[in-house]
């Protein structure tokens, strides 16, 4: 009896399966065919113009970014890819203790993020191109877009890190970087 029965179960199976691969199959012709949904004919001859270069005069340079865009770019993915990971500490926690301490250490980064754009945004208000803040456990270092930075300066980038970031001025270092 229990022989009947895994027989008939197989055969289902292995019908089933036949029924999916034949369907895979057709969809698969259906795609790579050169016709559309209609049945008409497809018109690929103008899909070789894609492929021709442009003429000198109409490509565009595309400048490069520079320093400050692409650490801000790195910066942020990274920050993203930690995110993600503590996320998924977060959710497979096996203790609550291991689970506060992905939770403080999130809550510790988006802190921190939030501290750096708003030194940043401060510290361009004062007339500065560009700046980039990285906070760190006991100190802050900032680079600021100048070809040099007058003692005055320094000294007005480090007021704003120390208010904001609650960091003693000799924990705070300032470069210039054009």
């Amino acid at each position: 009896m229990k022989v009947v029965a895994f027989i008939k179960n197989k055969k289902a199976i292995l019908s089933c399966i036949a029924a999916m691969v034949i369907i895979l199959l057709g969809a698969f012709a259906f795609v790579f065919t050169d016709q559309d949904k209609t049945g008409a004919k497809v018109d690929r001859s103008n899909a070789i113009q894609v492929a021709k270069s442009l003429p000198a005069e109409q490509v565009i340079p595309v400048a490069s970014p520079d320093f400050f865009t692409e650490y801000r770019l790195e910066r942020d993915k990274i920050r993203s890819e930690r995110s993600d990971l503590l996320r998924e500490s977060i959710k497979s926690a096996t203790s609550d203790e291991a689970r506060q301490k992905a939770q403080d250490i999130m809550l510790k980064m988006v802190m921190d993020k939030q501290r750096e754009t708003e030194i940043e945004s401060l510290i361009k208000a004062r007339g500065f191109a560009d700046v980039l803040v990285f906070i760190k456990e006991n100190s802050v270092s900032a680079v600021v877009k100048t070809s040099s930075l007058s003692r005055e300066e320094v000294v007005q980038v480090a007021d704003v890190i120390s208010r904001v970031a609650g960091v003693k001025a000799e924990d705070i270092t300032i470069s210039a970087k054009p």
